[in-house]
């Protein structure tokens, strides 16, 4: 598997940033946290599910968020489990090719996404293929910006792909949450 800052140069090449792209995380943005990073930066009523990426910084310019409809591509290649909805758009649930340690419990959890129609479950994904756009927030009037939530989940017991969602995801005695940052 990848270290997760070649996924984040992955992704700036998929958005055209260039190559001296800081990115920048919110305590509110990262696994288990209670802070919000957005509107009144409040608590969370639950403990964050993932981490989310938004901001970065080039050179030593101005913090910048990614655009609405950013390009989102695969961190490796995978399969494609499940296809779900969440709060504010889509979700692909993918099995990766080489995480370490190997495990065919581990799924990793592409969120808040506007998804091609053709990428259903079952489908092959190969490593920085472009899988999804973030969702455009505006479109909701949320509060949120665009932004990539990503969750790396090790299942406890063995789930249809059709039950892997959101409604799964947050329920922490049949799944354990993995930092991204650390696979």
């Amino acid at each position: 598997m990848e270290h997760f800052s070649q996924y984040l140069e992955a992704l700036a090449r998929a958005n055209g940033l260039g190559n001296k792209i800081t990115w920048l995380f919110y305590p509110g943005m990262l696994l288990e946290s209670y802070d919000k990073w957005w509107d009144d930066f409040g608590r969370r009523p639950c403990a964050h599910e993932g981490i989310d990426i938004c901001f970065f910084r080039k050179d030593k310019g101005e913090i910048t968020p990614l655009a609405a409809k950013a390009n989102i591509p695969a961190m490796n290649n995978g399969i494609i489990l499940n296809r779900c909805k969440d709060f504010l758009g889509e979700s692909l649930v993918i099995a990766h090719e080489g995480i370490h340690p190997p495990s065919p419990r581990v799924v990793f959890v592409y969120s808040h996404l506007e998804i091609e129609k053709k990428l259903v479950p079952g489908c092959r994904v190969e490593k920085e293929q472009v899988i999804a756009r973030t969702f455009d927030t505006r479109k909701k009037r949320s509060k949120l910006l665009s932004h990539l939530h990503l969750s790396c989940v090790e299942l406890m017991d063995e789930i249809p792909f059709a039950g892997l969602d959101w409604d799964l995801f947050p329920d922490r005695e049949k799944v354990n949450l993995m930092n991204p940052l650390f696979i």
